[in-house]
C-alpha cells in the first residue's frame, strides 16, 4: 500500500456475511485436500521462508535478495521461472498436464521504512526497514501456492501464473511489469491478490466491485508579476474544497463517493513562481471538479496552470462476476462465517494491483492477520505490526481453491 496511507481498523467497517452463497462453489474437494496435505507437510519450511524474508526486508526497487529467494524456491518446485521483469519482478509458471486456461496470483515483495523496534523474535536486521505491510506474508502465500498446487500438477487443466511484484509501495511496480511485457506471451483470464488487514486470522473480506480508491496527483503552477502568494493560497483553498471528507473523517467508514484531499502548503519556486501540490484519493472522477474550482480564479498579473494526473495509483476495483464466484469458493473452503463482504470503504489508502486489473479481470481479498488472544495486531504501516503466520495457510488454502475452481470450469 502507498506509504502515505491512513488505515482503517477493519473491525469498525460495516460487513455483510456471505451466507448461503458458498453453495454455488465448484467441488474440488479431493484436489483441495491434497493441496492442504502438501501445505501441512511444508508448514515449517514455509514459516521459515517468511521469517527469512522478514529478517531481510528490501525497499521498493531494491528487492534483489527477495527475488533471488523466490526464484530459487520456484525452480526447486519445477516451475518455469522468469526474472528481472519490471525491475526485480519474478514470474513462476506452474503448468498442468492438461490443457486449459491461465489464471494468476500476484504477491508484492517490498518493505517500508520504519525506525521502530521490531516486536518479533525474527526481527529485521536491516536498520530502518521493516515488513509492516505484510508483503512478506503475501510473498510466502505465493510460494505456498506453488508448493501446494505442485502436488496436483497432473490434475491441473491449465496453468497458474505466480507473479511476484516489486515496488508496490512506490506504486510503480505493476505498471513496470506490464510495460516489460509480462502478459505479452500469454494473458491470464483472471488475476487475484491479497492484502493483510487487522481482521482476525482466519477471516477474509472483499467487495463485488470497488474495494480501494485510486489516487490522483495534482500540481498547480502559479506564475506572473501579481500577488502570487495570495493567488497560490486561494488555489490551495479551492482544491481543498473539492474534498468530501476531512482528515478526521478519513479514518472512519464512509460511502464510496468520497474525495479525500491531502494538500501541501504553497511553495515558492522562484521570484515569479509558486507551486501547489495535492494528492486526491477518490473513487470518482475528480478532475472536473478541480478544473471547475479553478476556472474563474482571477488575479491581476497571475497565470495559473493545472497539471492533473489521474490514477497515479490505480486503486482496486474487482470484477463483479469473478468476485461472486471467488467469494463463494473461498467461503466453501474456509467457512461461511469467515468470509465477509465489505459494505463501505476506508478512504485514505490505495494499491497498485488495479494496474493489473486494467488488463485482466481481477479480485483482491483482504486477509486477516491479527490475533486478539496473543495481542497481535496486523495494522499495516503501524509500528507494532505483527501478523499471525497461520494467515499464510488460511490464505493459501482459500486461494488454491479459487484457482482450482477456475481451472476446473473456466
Amino acid at each position: 500500500m502507498s506509504r502515505s496511507a491512513l488505515f482503517l481498523p477493519m473491525t469498525t467497517a460495516t460487513m455483510l456475511g456471505v451466507g448461503a452463497i458458498a453453495a454455488a462453489a465448484q467441488d474440488n474437494s479431493d484436489l483441495e485436500a491434497r493441496v492442504s496435505q502438501r501445505l501441512e507437510s511444508a508448514r515449517a519450511e514455509l514459516i521459515e521462508i517468511r521469517r527469512d524474508l522478514h529478517r531481510h526486508p528490501e525497499l521498493s526497487g531494491q528487492e534483489e535478495r527477495t527475488a533471488g529467494v523466490i526464484a530459487e524456491r520456484l525452480r526447486q518446485l519445477g516451475l518455469e521461472v522468469r526474472t528481472g521483469i519490471g525491475g526485480h519482478g519474478v514470474v513462476g509458471w506452474l503448468t498442468g498436464d492438461k490443457s486449459g486456461p491461465v489464471v494468476a496470483f500476484r504477491a508484492d515483495m517490498d518493505a517500508v521504512r520504519s525506525a521502530a523496534d521490531d516486536p518479533v523474535e525474527f526481527r529485521s536486521v536491516t536498520p530502518g526497514v521493516r515488513h509492516i505491510c505484510g508483503h512478506d506474508v503475501h510473498t510466502t502465500i505465493g510460494l505456498a501456492l506453488a508448493e501446494g498446487l505442485s502436488a496436483v500438477r497432473e490434475e491441473l487443466a491449465g496453468s497458474v501464473m505466480l507473479i511476484f511484484q516489486p515496488a508496490e509501495e512506490s506504486a510503480t511496480g505493476a505498471r513496470a511489469m506490464l510495460a516489460d511485457g509480462i502478459f505479452e506471451d500469454e494473458k491470464p483470464s483472471a488475476i487475484f491478490a491479497y492484502h493483510t488487514t487487522p481482521m482476525q486470522v482466519g477471516q477474509l473480506a472483499t467487495a463485488h466491485e470497488a474495494l480501494m480508491p485510486g489516487r490522483d496527483r495534482v500540481q498547480v503552477t502559479v506564475t506572473g508579476t501579481g500577488d502570487l502568494e495570495s493567488a497560490a493560497a486561494e488555489v490551495r483553498r479551492r482544491i481543498q474544497a473539492v474534498g468530501t471528507v476531512s482528515p478526521e473523517q478519513a479514518t472512519s467508514p464512509t460511502t464510496p463517493d468520497f474525495v479525500f484531499v491531502q494538500i501541501g502548503r504553497p511553495r515558492r519556486v522562484s521570484s515569479d513562481t509558486f507551486t501547489v501540490t495535492a494528492t486526491i484519493t477518490t473513487a470518482v472522477q475528480a478532475m472536473g471538479p478541480v478544473e471547475e474550482q479553478l476556472s474563474d480564479l482571477s488575479f491581476d498579473g497571475v497565470t495559473v496552470e493545472l497539471d492533473y494526473r489521474e490514477r497515479v495509483i490505480a486503486g482496486v476495483t474487482n470484477d463483479p462476476e469473478l468476485a461472486r464466484r471467488a467469494i463463494a469458493t473461498a467461503a466453501a473452503t474456509t467457512g461461511v462465517d469467515t468470509v465477509f463482504m465489505v459494505e463501505s470503504m476506508a478512504p485514505a489508502f490505495s494499491e497498485d494491483f488495479g494496474s493489473f486489473q486494467d488488463s485482466v479481470p481481477g479480485v483482491m481479498f483482504f486477509l486477516g492477520v491479527s490475533n486478539a488472544e496473543k495481542g497481535w495486531v496486523g495494522m499495516p504501516h503501524s509500528p507494532g505490526y505483527v501478523a499471525d503466520e497461520e494467515a499464510i495457510f488460511v490464505g493459501a488454502r482459500a486461494m488454491a481453491a479459487v484457482l482450482l475452481d477456475l481451472l476446473r470450469s473456466p
